[in-house]
């Protein structure tokens, strides 16, 4: 079916946010980071940023079972890095990629030039709510760190569970609550984070719950990991590293510099009183 180039969120939208906090200043962004935005996933014993990012990459791809028969669907792919990674390193068919803001799409598509992708890799605007595609479309879909973000993850789930085929495969890296806060301090850290990370309240919820709502969705088979302890400190100490606050004050100027270093104390401090947690996930249409 016809996808369309670019769409226009009404200003009101939820959506219109998270386009307007992801879009601003992602223009000089370059290949910082190779174009990476995951957390990383720091396991047996990786050093590097770089490392840690593709191992995530790969992490996710394998849980949604991609190999060289599938048809993927990426949502919130970013940069479009990870997806030129796949391709190159479990050969899909195809990968068709979905964000919701619309520099991501542009940048992601100039990358996948770049990287001789051809039609094999296409990048495409629109939300995970209401996914673009026809049902039982894709083998695989995945998701790394965005579900989050859409309003609601719920009607995510759904969508994803629509455009999979028959035995398709759902991965996913994501956040969720570890317990209710339980004093002042505790309760704004919370807030501070949905409120700036653009999180809505609705996707504010446990582990379990997490599986609950998939199993809901129709979804069997549901492995969920808890994994914050290889994910969010590496991701914190890397972005606290001068040389990297100095390239990200340069790329997105010093005072959206600073309030991005500033969401990840306010991350790291919830995930360090126990408040949040980060979860690798795997799930099944059957």
């Amino acid at each position: 079916m016809s996808v369309p180039q670019q769409k226009h969120w009404d200003k009101a939208t939820h959506e219109s946010k998270v386009e307007s906090f992801y879009g601003s200043s992602v223009d000089g962004f370059g290949d910082f980071h190779n174009g990476y935005l995951n957390f990383g996933l720091w396991e047996n014993g990786l050093k590097t940023y770089l490392e840690a990012a593709e191992n995530m990459v790969h992490r996710i791809a394998s849980l949604a079972g991609v190999n060289q028969n599938s048809h993927l669907l990426d949502i919130g792919f970013g940069m479009g890095t990870q997806d030129v990674y796949i391709l190159q390193k479990f050969n899909p068919q195809q990968i068709d990629g979905l964000d919701v803001t619309w520099k991501h799409v542009e940048i992601a598509r100039d990358r996948a030039a770049r990287n001789n992708c051809g039609d094999r890799v296409r990048f495409h605007h629109g939300s995970a709510t209401e996914i673009p595609f026809d049902n039982e479309t894709f083998t695989s879909v995945m998701s790394i760190e965005a579900p989050e973000h859409f309003y609601t993850r719920d009607k995510f789930f759904g969508e994803a569970y629509r455009v999979l085929k028959p035995n398709g495969v759902l991965g996913i890296a994501d956040y969720t609550l570890k317990r209710e806060p339980r004093n002042v301090i505790e309760k704004t850290l919370l807030n501070a984070v949905v409120s700036l990370w653009q999180v809505p309240r609705e996707n504010v919820y446990s582990s379990k719950s997490y599986g609950e709502r998939l199993s809901k969705a129709g979804f069997k088979n549901i492995d969920i990991k808890e994994v914050g302890a290889l994910t969010i400190p590496g991701y914190y100490y890397e972005q606290k590293r001068p040389e990297v606050k100095a390239e990200l004050a340069k790329i997105r100027g010093f005072v959206a510099g600073r309030l991005g270093f500033i969401i990840d104390i306010i991350l790291f401090q919830a995930y360090q009183r126990g408040l949040i947690e980060y979860i690798l996930v795997h799930a099944e249409k059957k």
